[in-house]
């Protein structure tokens, strides 16, 4: 490992160990050299590392120094769908990651939403209301971001991120039947669950939204069976499926 790469690992376990906030100052390019022992070029190329990971940054000047950042994860997100992408994950696989955490999120934030929270929510349906009346085609998938970044879990809110960039790769999501009022109406039913604290409910909308969204996209019927009346929730496993299969075939057989 080069000696820029280990200053900046370093550093950065400093500043997450010590949980160093945004903004905060980490010190000046001459204290810094210093403190680390290496030449000028072998600490600016750690900054640049530093910068590139979106940790820190160099301000210039009087008064300039290290300054903590608050890293973006949508880059970090863009370079996992990237990477998926040229894996060739297949649309199938990544709808059942997305049912997979998507339906914990949407359960978590009906636990623990907050009256900010339910404000924020509301505030972004509307703003979604107003571009899908306009024709503009909004940004949907945000809804699902914010989703997950309202159950205060780093990991939640990087992987949604991802799944939903990746989803908007995938040739599927141009071939969607749905229209922007459908997509809008069932952000709000979801909504509407979350608000009122109502998990299990607000877990069965998502999973009839997503398997929607999906079925339109790729013409295939949803894998789930729908349930039969709103907030109950139904469903078959393989191995009843199966089951029933197979007592189909016995009785079909002839008798020696």
């Amino acid at each position: 490992m080069k000696k820029a790469e280990i200053v900046a690992d370093q550093i950065e376990q400093t500043i997450v160990g010590q949980r160093w906030e945004p903004g905060e100052l980490f010190g000046s390019e001459v204290e810094l050299i210093a403190r680390y022992g290496v030449s000028r070029a072998v600490f600016r190329e750690a900054v640049r590392l530093l910068e590139h990971h979106g940790l820190a940054e160099m301000r210039r000047g009087l008064h300039g120094g290290l300054f903590i950042r608050q890293p973006d994860p949508a880059p970090v997100a863009k370079a996992m769908a990237v990477y998926l992408d040229f894996e060739k994950v297949e649309p199938r696989q990544l709808e059942d990651a997305r049912l997979a955490i998507e339906l914990f999120c949407a359960e978590r934030v009906a636990a623990r939403i907050s009256e900010d929270e339910v404000e924020e929510i509301r505030a972004y349906l509307a703003v979604e209301a107003t571009l899908v009346a306009s024709g503009e085609a909004p940004r949907l998938y945000d809804f699902h971001v914010l989703m997950a970044r309202l159950t205060r879990n780093p990991a939640l809110h990087l992987f949604v991120q991802t799944l939903t960039d990746l989803t908007q790769r995938q040739p599927a999501f141009e071939r969607s039947r749905l229209s922007l009022e459908d997509i809008h109406v069932a952000h709000g039913k979801i909504a509407e669950a979350i608000i009122a604290r109502d998990g299990a409910l607000a877990r069965h909308r998502m999973m009839s939204h997503l398997e929607e969204v999906s079925a339109a996209g790729t013409r295939r019927a949803p894998s789930r069976p729908a349930p039969r009346a709103e907030g109950r929730i139904e469903g078959r496993t393989e191995r009843r499926a199966e089951g029933r299969r197979e007592g189909r075939r016995k009785a079909a057989e002839p008798v020696a």
